[in-house]
């Protein structure tokens, strides 16, 4: 799952670390700083000139930065957008992802439910064919 993939590039960045202050899919109550990786529905596949099978993918992730102090969730959803910006040809997690291309700035979403901020920005990933 890509999700994953951008999970473990950012955690090699030194910007988070899976179940302590980096989520899948679902963001908890703590802790209060934290960041989630949400994948959803991207771009359709593309295809090598007639060849009928896929060539590569286009998921779309979202990552939501969460914080008590709205400049801490910024800057962090920044450190994260500056470092998917520069995936190139890159192997993670035995998939090769060929470039994250930023579909948006990050940028205030608003608050959670507990008055948190969250500050969000969203990419099209592009990779080889999963195979099964």
């Amino acid at each position: 799952m890509i999700v994953e993939e951008i999970a473990a590039f950012l955690t090699a960045q030194g910007l988070g670390t899976l179940g302590t202050d980096m989520w899948l899919h679902v963001t908890p109550d703590e802790p209060t700083e934290c960041l989630t990786i949400y994948e959803y529905a991207g771009d359709d596949p593309e295809y090598v000139q007639n060849d009928v099978s896929v060539d590569t993918e286009n998921p779309r992730v979202q990552i939501a930065v969460r914080s008590d102090q709205p400049q801490v969730a910024r800057l962090r959803a920044e450190e994260v957008y500056q470092a998917l910006m520069k995936i190139r040809n890159e192997m993670l997690n035995g998939t090769r992802i060929l470039r994250c291309v930023p579909v948006d700035n990050p940028a205030l979403l608003g608050r959670d439910e507990s008055g948190r901020f969250l500050v969000t920005t969203n990419f099209r990933v592009k990779k080889e064919l999963t195979s099964l």
